[in-house]
């Protein structure tokens, strides 16, 4: 049973009561008592529907939607997450290196034969097949011995003109032979400088050198 209930069952009792010794000891015409009887009535009824019913809250009313304002914000960021988000620091910029430095750290290497006649090599090789020309001859040792054969070498002149490498690239079968071909090789340097519109820093020459015996 609730408590509104139990309130108002006491309070029509109550008001049975005084309504009853209102009329034992009333004197009172009939016609006054018995308004009197339904203003007192009313009076309690008012009085109950007037009392608040304890323990129930009516619920609050809902807002209008369209009411409800929202507010973007950037988030505080902690100390550390700060830290973490700093912009990078640009690495130092290393200079560029000029052409002199360039042409300094390429090397550029080519390879031809000693009768090439390509445009670019043509003359220069020309002065080389001169010069060792100029030294070259029939070994006396291997012509007592009757050797023959022919030799191929290959050496390399470098930006000077030295000569930094000879090597045998094909035997003519004789020791004598492979060895004075490139004795002459190393007693022609050192040779000319490579040319320039080369633009080469070591240049390797082939060259076939033909030994034979008059019949």
């Amino acid at each position: 049973m609730s408590l509104s209930f139990l309130l108002i069952y006491f309070t029509v009792l109550i008001y049975d009561v005084l309504m009853k010794s209102f009329w034992k000891f009333s004197r009172l015409p009939l016609s006054k008592a018995f308004i009197t009887a339904i203003l007192i009535s009313l009076a309690s009824h008012v009085l109950v529907l007037s009392m608040p019913i304890i323990g129930e809250k009516p619920s609050p009313r809902p807002r209008d939607a369209s009411l409800l304002t929202v507010h973007l914000t950037e988030p505080i960021m902690a100390p550390q997450e700060k830290d973490d988000k700093k912009e990078p620091v640009p690495a130092e910029k290393q200079p560029t290196p000029t052409p002199a430095e360039k042409t300094e750290t390429v090397v550029r290497e080519d390879t031809v034969n000693l009768g090439s006649q390509d445009s670019r090599y043509r003359s220069y090789l020309l002065k080389i097949r001169k010069r060792i020309e100029g030294s070259w001859k029939y070994p006396q040792a291997a012509l007592q011995k009757k050797e023959k054969g022919t030799t191929t070498a290959r050496f390399s002149i470098d930006k000077s003109g030295a000569s930094s490498s000879q090597d045998v690239v094909s035997s003519s079968g004789s020791q004598l032979l492979d060895e004075y071909t490139l004795s002459v090789i190393r007693a022609a340097a050192p040779y000319d400088r490579l040319p320039r519109d080369m633009g080469l820093s070591k240049l390797h020459i082939v060259a076939v050198f033909h030994y034979r015996l008059a019949e």
